[in-house]
């Protein structure tokens, strides 16, 4: 299932401000519970990806709330996952490309599904809590000159400090 991104959430907290508050007894799969897609980054930060602010909450599934970011040069979607993580993404046939890496030194990924490597369409992921956060971006126009897969670990990079450790 390929996720979609363009539209805007209007994120209310300041940028970099970490909300970790996943310390404590509290389960991390409940402190990602309070992560709302459409307020992972600041509405400054939003707008210096080129991203329109607010964005459309757009829940694909009931387990992965995602926000759509209308914009230039990419549009995005940014997605909570609270039943998957890197590892058993990887595991999912469908990824053309699934390649590891690190965002801000937690566990990542960068993922092109199948069917979409003529979309310019890039996922990147990583562990936050007992499950990941995920950022679609999408090139919108010709001439194909945006690193669509670049943009989103841009944007992953910035989400973040502000997501609860991975449990």
């Amino acid at each position: 299932m390929a996720l979609i991104g363009a539209t805007a959430c209007s994120p209310s907290e300041g940028a970099g401000n970490g909300s970790s508050e996943t310390t404590g007894s509290s389960p991390s799969g409940e402190a990602l519970a309070t992560v709302k897609p459409c307020e992972m980054l600041s509405s400054e930060a939003l707008k210096s990806f080129g991203l329109e602010v607010p964005g459309e909450p757009k829940d694909q599934l009931p387990w992965a709330p995602g926000c759509y970011y209308s914009g230039e040069p990419v549009s995005v979607r940014m997605e909570k996952n609270t039943r998957e993580t890197v590892s058993s993404s990887e595991e999912k046939s469908v990824w053309v490309e699934f390649e590891r890496l690190e965002v801000n030194g937690r566990t990542g990924a960068r993922a092109i599904n199948q069917g979409t490597t003529k979309a310019r369409l890039c996922n990147v992921m990583f562990d936050a809590g007992q499950g990941l956060i995920q950022v679609q971006a999408r090139e919108n126009q010709l001439p194909d000159d945006v690193n669509e897969c670049q943009k989103a670990l841009e944007i992953a990079k910035k989400i973040e400090p502000n997501v609860p450790e991975p449990a």
